[in-house]
């Protein structure tokens, strides 16, 4: 019996650390401003929750959400690409691409080419910029001395030219839905 309770102790430490291992922090790139031309210009905000239908915030009394449409600040419609999957959509509303010329054509796909499967719970796939074509927003805004701040955005963790977003989170699932829209 003591050595189920320590195995069983043993795994849960295990699986305690491995929570608590997960980076929950920004990251930010330092010394980066808007520069004079840009700080002139409007501001893009985009904000896309996966699986949010056009009633949602309504139905749950959304106020943040609300208010942001009554200030006249809503997309029309958004038409998903095919498939209309998680990674595959988001990645096409950054780049203006679709799936079929960014290149993430599903959230797990095999690649003939380099005769490996893309996942993107994998965490050194996430960071690969070799599955990602295309230029996403982040991207351009920096190209043109504007900054950009990403929220758990698939490819935001990609490093491309050598440019990556001025503040970033990178996904992790350890921080709950209430930190994550609240």
């Amino acid at each position: 019996m003591p050595i189920k309770i320590s195995l069983l102790t043993l795994i849960f430490c295990l699986l305690l650390h491995n929570v608590n291992a997960q980076d929950t922090t920004q990251k930010v790139v330092a010394n980066r401003y808007n520069s004079i031309e840009q700080q002139k210009k409007p501001y893009v905000i985009l904000i896309s929750i996966d699986a949010f239908r056009w009633d949602l915030a309504d139905k749950y009394q959304a106020k943040n959400l609300i208010s942001l449409r009554e200030s006249g600040v809503q997309a029309a419609y958004l038409k998903p690409s095919f498939p209309s999957l998680t990674f595959p959509n988001h990645y096409g509303i950054a780049t203006g691409m679709y799936p079929s010329h960014h290149g993430v054509v599903d959230n797990i796909f095999y690649d003939q080419r380099t005769n490996q499967i893309y996942r993107k719970s994998d965490k050194k796939m996430a960071v690969d910029s070799s599955w990602y074509g295309g230029k996403p927003l982040w991207v351009l805004a920096e190209q043109q001395k504007m900054l950009s701040a990403i929220f758990y955005w698939p490819g935001s963790e990609i490093s491309m030219d050598g440019i990556k977003p001025t503040y970033l989170y990178n996904y992790n699932e350890v921080i709950p839905i209430d930190r994550r829209v609240g």
